[in-house]
């Protein structure tokens, strides 16, 4: 009953308060920015993109790889690095050639920026990321911030206030109208709603949900006009995609980079997929 509550309470504060502070901080989109729409989508470019054979690179290279093949949404990790920054980083888990052997270690935003990933993939701020968007205002990028606490309302407010000032002391606010929030729970949307119109919102199912579970997220997408989500390959099914299916949600499915594969999965009537590989022409062939 508490957690209805709660869902209920952030719900009402999201509607209450985004209407003209939404209108107004949308205001300055450039017109070349096109108009967001899912259906142009079948594959979102995992971590902007594997390169030689390596993953979870987050790097400039990826994105313009990737952009050059045709590829115009891209999911990213962000972290912090030990002073602060905010950066395009998946955890500091693994090394990814940045220091030696395998212990976790968190980086300065020097330390990052001036060691090439893997020796030669270039290390991405947020703000080199929205520069990136700025010169590039056909792609759009789902930003992967892995708050999975229920009660996080408060941190995903926090965190994208941050992401929004970064933007705008860099002069390129409109660029947050090519940024997609990646959710993984009902107390992170208004925490994201609070701050700015983003285009559109997806829901990431993280982990193995029951069919109650998925009703009840579906129930809050179809409500919050979240048009789409991404679900991990393991935890697919027919019966879930059938739940999603009946409430006009577009399913994606994470991660996949065999073209086979994915074409199964679109013939069984999901999106599109989170490839590291993929490129939108493959799926044609």
């Amino acid at each position: 009953m508490r957690k209805l509550i709660y869902f209920i309470e952030i719900c009402l504060l999201a509607c209450l308060l985004t209407g003209s502070a939404q209108r107004e901080s949308n205001a300055d989109i450039p017109v070349n920015i096109p108009e967001f729409n899912w259906e142009n989508y079948n594959i979102i470019t995992h971590a902007l993109g594997g390169m030689d054979g390596l993953t979870y690179l987050n790097s400039r290279e990826s994105f313009i790889n990737y952009y050059d093949k045709g590829c115009r949404l891209f999911e990213v990790d962000l972290t912090q690095t030990s002073d602060g920054v905010w950066v395009c980083r998946h955890n500091w888990k693994e090394p990814l050639g940045q220091w030696e052997g395998e212990e976790r270690k968190v980086l300065s935003s020097e330390e990052f920026l001036n060691t090439p990933i893997y020796g030669k993939y270039t290390p991405l701020t947020f703000e080199d990321l929205l520069k990136l968007l700025d010169e590039h205002p056909d792609a759009f990028v789902m930003l992967d911030s892995k708050q999975y606490s229920v009660r996080n309302y408060q941190r995903t407010l926090d965190d994208y206030a941050q992401y929004r000032e970064i933007a705008i002391n860099a002069g390129i606010e409109h660029t947050l109208g090519q940024i997609i929030p990646e959710i993984y729970n009902s107390a992170m949307y208004p925490g994201t709603a609070l701050l700015y119109k983003f285009p559109a919102y997806i829901y990431s199912l993280w982990q193995e949900y029951s069919a109650d579970e998925l009703r009840e997220i579906a129930d809050f997408c179809q409500n919050s006009k979240i048009k789409a989500v991404t679900i991990y390959k393991d935890y697919w099914s027919e019966d879930v995609q059938k739940i999603f299916d009946e409430r006009d949600i577009l399913v994606y499915i994470y991660t996949i980079n065999d073209k086979e594969v994915a074409k199964g999965y679109l013939a069984d009537g999901i999106k599109g997929v989170c490839s590291d590989v993929l490129i939108e022409s493959t799926l044609d062939d």
